[in-house]
């Protein structure tokens, strides 16, 4: 399987300055028989972290009648390259954002992963429509997507997802230089292993950072690693005035109160979670007759709308509760219009598609119906995790807005995020408030 067709580094780095000129030896090395004067690029915009670029190498032929020549694409040999938003290593394991990609592949859940280099990822295109945050609101569409995260959380083995790196087997380096292959057994040569660690990865899954605070915390494979994320990102929030030191000092109390007296680590299933389930990452499919490049098995029937979800980058082992809340949080999209959060009818209809997917696939025995304690009991588990999804990307928008070089208010997303977890504490301590339009949406019947 691996020893067939080693995943491929590359020891180049991707640089915004000459975009196009990068993207193009990148691409030209992987490929060395496509033609450059045939080689194109379409820019996605959509995200807030990372550059992505379609690349297509076009075919021109001349029409037989006409004489007229004849552009065409064929997206199976589509390729996304994926450059990581500078600093962003601070933020994310880009060695496990790899190994996460190459073991959800090998379920046929994610685009296969041709190659990577130093500051970046290159897989086949995945073909569909993004959706918008109002779609995830429509019934097909979020039916869809509860039944691919039921796959995804049946499918994915969390302690096997620790060995994905060493499945990978030997890795192919090609010189861009010469164009050569070269089988590697060993560790990347020095230059380019100090590139890949420099961008946040690892070497054959190892960063010890990491282990540090695993055995510091007890974090062993099957296990959520959502607070061990929550402990990295915390040291790494500014303080350059006082304000920042005082607010660091908070949020650093606030999650240790959230793990030792909210009861929600470890609380109900533990599964891999997506865990960045916002309307950018999920992928409406087009029908069956008209699909070209990657897609992944229908679920249900042939008529039922079909999603796929891209980008990895976030995935961990994690509390299901935590994966779908953050999900529903993602329904208000960037502005954070909390008149999209799903009432509590919309998201028992959700859960209980989930579950059922979740069911399907868990066990080849002919799938029980799901009961009403089952979905209760799931309904009140995310219920509690409501305010946590608020904590998490307000501490990473903290971090972003002195890091990010793209132009996009991370301060004050920060600022909405940690009030939808401030707003979720008093609830949590039935201490008197007004209700915020987020907790009153979210109770409404």
């Amino acid at each position: 399987m691996c020893d067939e067709e080693p995943l491929t580094f590359l020891p180049l780095t991707f640089s915004q300055a000459d975009a196009n000129a990068c993207a193009t030896h990148l691409i030209l090395t992987l490929f060395p028989h496509w033609d450059p004067a045939h080689l194109d690029f379409i820019r996605f915009t959509d995200g807030i972290t990372n550059t992505l670029l379609k690349c297509v190498h076009k075919t021109i032929s001349l029409d037989p009648v006409t004489g007229a020549e004849k552009v065409s694409i064929d997206e199976n040999e589509s390729a996304l390259l994926r450059a990581y938003g500078k600093g962003t290593s601070v933020l994310i394991d880009r060695g496990r954002e790899c190994q996460n990609h190459f073991y959800l592949a090998l379920h046929s859940l994610a685009p296969p992963l041709l190659a990577r280099f130093n500051n970046g990822l290159i897989y086949r295109f995945v073909p569909g429509r993004v959706t918008s945050p109002a779609d995830l609101s429509l019934p097909k569409v979020y039916t869809a997507v509860a039944k691919r995260l039921g796959q995804w959380h049946a499918k994915i083995d969390t302690k096997g997802l620790m060995d994905a790196l060493d499945l990978m087997g030997p890795r192919r380096r090609i010189s861009p230089d010469s164009g050569v292959p070269e089988l590697v057994y060993d560790d990347l040569a020095e230059s380019d292993e100090e590139a890949f660690l420099r961008e946040g990865g690892s070497i054959n899954g190892e960063n010890e950072e990491k282990e540090v605070l695993e055995e510091e915390k007890g974090i062993k494979p099957g296990e959520s690693e959502l607070w061990l994320t929550l402990q990295k990102w915390i040291p790494a929030l500014p303080e350059h005035s006082p304000e920042e030191i005082e607010l660091k000092r908070v949020l650093r109390a606030e999650l240790e109160w959230i793990e030792d007296s909210t009861g929600l680590r470890g609380l109900g299933e533990i599964v891999f979670g997506h865990c960045d389930l916002l309307s950018g990452n999920v992928i409406v499919l087009p029908k069956k007759e008209k699909r070209t490049g990657f897609c992944p098995a229908d679920i249900g029937s042939p008529e039922d709308l079909q999603v796929t979800f891209i980008d990895y980058e976030y995935a961990i082992p994690t509390e299901r509760a935590f994966d779908i809340a953050n999900h529903f949080s993602e329904w208000t999209g960037f502005d954070c219009d909390y008149n999209l959060i799903p009432t509590s009818p919309t998201r028992r209809s959700f859960i209980k598609s989930y579950l059922e997917s979740f069911s399907s696939f868990k066990t080849t025995e002919k799938t029980q119906e799901v009961t009403e304690e089952e979905i209760e009991k799931v309904m009140k588990e995310v219920d509690s995790f409501r305010g946590i999804p608020g904590f998490y990307w307000g501490v990473w928008g903290l971090i972003q807005a002195t890091i990010s070089q793209i132009d996009f208010d991370y301060a004050a997303y920060a600022d909405l995020r940690l009030a939808e977890y401030w707003d979720w504490k008093k609830a949590f301590l039935n201490e008197e408030r007004e209700e915020s339009l987020r907790e009153r949406r979210w109770l409404s019947l």
